[in-house]
């Protein structure tokens, strides 16, 4: 009866131990465990990811910043259509001082 429940355990625990190895396999632990060991494909990998983050937030940038200036030249064409005249006067006054500077400067 002993050698019963033995052969049982026994069985239950290779049957564990197949289902981890499988598991492991599965999540890759031993190609992110070689990554790891290995500086150069460790430092290749975080270089070509610096290089993808910088590229996306370069990109990201842009287009964000393309946006915002559309808009402001939409809301500025509508300011002018407008023709509010404490706005108009501002925006005189700011021209006249950026060409007195240039003239200054030659």
């Amino acid at each position: 009866m002993g050698d019963i429940k033995k052969d049982s355990s026994e069985d239950e625990k290779k049957q564990v131990t197949e289902r981890l190895a499988e598991v492991i396999e599965r999540s890759r632990v031993m190609a992110n465990l070689e990554i790891l060991l290995d500086r150069r494909k460790l430092i290749w990998n975080n270089f070509l990811a610096g290089l993808a983050k910088g590229v996306g937030f370069g990109v990201g940038f842009t287009v964000l910043a393309a946006v915002a200036i559309y808009f402001l030249v939409i809301l500025l064409k509508s300011i002018v259509a407008l023709n509010i005249p404490v706005i108009g006067s501002y925006i005189a006054d700011l021209v006249q001082l950026v060409q007195e500077q240039i003239q200054g400067q030659r």
